[in-house]
């Protein structure tokens, strides 16, 4: 999977709707594994040479995605992943140890210019919601500003795996409630795309973790891309979210990035404020599209 989001991105561009390998693909398969088996919920599609022609996720909030390669698409492949999303979604339903509150309708998301996976999603049924997810680009080749902290903050990279609960932490009450616990921080700490020197935290004088931006690159495709960033709310209105953005922007175009990316719900005023004061600019809009049961 990794090698062929990589090589769709090479073919398409940055902005085609394919997964980045850290903060799609990682980040996203590390939340769900708290939830479900990823041998359930994630299907392969293969060519009659086995090579990878796309995949399916059926996410824990009842969302699915399909990534098909782009020679491949709107030949068929494209149904049979809707059909096999339907099984697990009606298997969802109908299973007692999922919570109540987390069975929902089948929804999923699609760019904005992508006319023919909103045609195709609007033929099976699915309608389209009004509240969009924002998606953000900036070219490394305009300047960085330093970062500007409080006096006795600081920006770095997390030290080390002697951080885990101080940055969990730190995760957790930006994002409360959150999945994420001390033990899992430091599975996703051990993956091959994590790299603790772009899990950029803005650190008060007492040594907590007051906001991060976590990093993710693409060196192959020169890309990078922020996902998640937060504040703690006892820290927020203080620029250390920016601090952090700035800083994690510098040292991504030091591993070869030339462009970063960045994604936030349409109606985060605060995020979208603040991504703007970096630098990013939006690039296209993500069609949310639900299905009732």
């Amino acid at each position: 999977m990794r090698a062929f989001l990589i090589d769709v991105r090479r073919d398409t561009g940055h902005y085609a709707g394919y997964w980045h390998i850290g903060a799609g693909l990682t980040w996203r398969t590390f939340l769900m594994s708290f939830r479900v088996d990823l041998r359930t919920n994630i299907r392969l599609w293969e060519d009659a040479a086995g090579a990878l022609i796309g995949f399916a996720i059926f996410g824990d909030d009842f969302s699915m995605d399909m990534q098909v390669r782009p020679d491949a698409r709107w030949q068929g492949v494209e149904q049979e992943m809707l059909v096999w999303a339907e099984t697990r979604w009606r298997e969802g339903m109908d299973d007692p140890t999922i919570p109540c509150e987390r069975k929902r309708h089948l929804f999923a998301g699609t760019l904005a210019e992508d006319a023919p996976r909103i045609a195709f999603l609007e033929r099976y049924g699915f309608t389209r919601g009004d509240k969009p997810y924002l998606r953000f680009a900036r070219s490394l080749g305009e300047p960085i500003a330093a970062p500007r902290l409080p006096d006795g903050f600081g920006v770095r990279g997390v030290a080390g795996e002697h951080e885990i609960t101080n940055r969990a932490n730190a995760h957790r009450e930006a994002f409360h409630p959150s999945r994420i616990t001390d033990e899992g921080y430091a599975r996703l700490m051990r993956m091959s795309e994590y790299d603790r020197a772009l899990d950029v935290v803005a650190v008060a004088p007492d040594g907590v973790i007051a906001a991060y931006a976590m990093g993710w690159v693409d060196r192959a495709n020169e890309v990078g891309e922020f996902e998640p960033v937060g504040t703690r709310p006892t820290f927020e209105r203080r620029g250390l979210a920016r601090a952090a953005l700035l800083e994690g922007l510098a040292r991504m175009k030091a591993r070869g990035a030339e462009t970063v990316l960045v994604s936030t719900g349409g109606t985060e005023t605060g995020a979208i404020r603040l991504y703007e004061s970096v630098g990013f600019e939006i690039v296209n809009q993500e069609l949310t599209f639900t299905r009732h049961h």
